[in-house]
């Protein structure tokens, strides 16, 4: 199977790059850090499988276009596609931090877009292919603190669902995967407390798993997802003191700001 992924060079999409390569697969591993995506070479997963890295910035859409075009020309057509760059961002001031939102915007949808559009281009002639994107259980309320971070995702998994209609008749499947807090490099930079997060290790079995389902849409950790359901039925007074009270205890503001 040939895989083309970005954010290969850290936390969830590194995981999964050297998962992929472990069990033989070709993977073309996308990243802006071009340092980062050169370790991959060194790990001992990747000589299972064929590994090539393309140093590109998904906000950048003819980049990608372009990286999407030099894979399948020089390793071949492409069978599966992960969208897993992403961004966070905690607000800390009372005022909308503008730029901090632009640059999620760029980087957690259109970024994705930039990844998965030519890549449809690519397999609809041919009928068949994967795409996925990660999203987040974020998607489905607005945390505090969190307000873009949890915009932007929602933007991007409903998008993913009208993908998945449109696509679906061509023989192109969308899997839209949306974890809650993972123990990575970024919910450490953002400062999440240890006990919301599931380990990497597991959270990549799970959306592997997923993937090779071919699921329309993946939520975990269950706990998680059962906790962002009864939010959105509970009384919006309710709602209030949980978010005001309960979760100000249990998810402390960062020391410093976070981006």
């Amino acid at each position: 199977m040939i895989i083309l992924l970005t954010g290969a060079s850290s936390g969830i999409g590194r995981k999964l790059a050297l998962h992929y390569l472990n069990q033989g697969h070709t993977v073309a591993a996308v990243a802006r850090r071009s340092e980062k995506l050169t370790e991959l070479y060194q790990a001992p997963e990747s000589h299972n499988g064929t590994l090539q890295i393309y140093s590109a910035d998904v906000t950048d859409r003819g980049r990608m276009a372009n990286v999407v075009e030099t894979v399948e020309r020089d390793l071949g057509p492409l069978d599966l596609v992960i969208a897993s760059a992403g961004i966070a961002h905690q607000q800390l001031t009372h005022n909308l931090d503008l730029d901090a939102f632009t640059s999620l915007l760029q980087t957690n949808v259109q970024g994705v877009f930039h990844t998965l559009v030519p890549a449809i281009d690519a397999m609809l002639p041919r009928g068949q292919g994967q795409v996925v994107a990660i999203s987040s259980l974020a998607a489905f309320h607005a945390i505090p603190r969190m307000g873009s971070y949890c915009a932007t995702k929602a933007a991007l998994t409903y998008q993913l669902e009208g993908l998945h209609w449109h696509l679906k008749p061509q023989g192109i499947t969308v899997t839209t995967l949306c974890p809650g807090f993972i123990n990575t490099e970024m919910t450490t930079q953002q400062q999440v407390p240890g006990i919301w997060c599931m380990a990497a290790d597991r959270a990549v079995e799970k959306i592997a798993g997923a993937i090779a389902q071919k699921r329309r849409r993946y939520c975990f950790p269950f706990w998680q997802h059962v906790l962002i359901q009864l939010l959105n039925v509970l009384p919006i007074t309710l709602r209030g003191f949980v978010f005001s009270v309960v979760l100000e205890k249990l998810f402390p503001r960062p020391s410093t700001p976070a981006f």
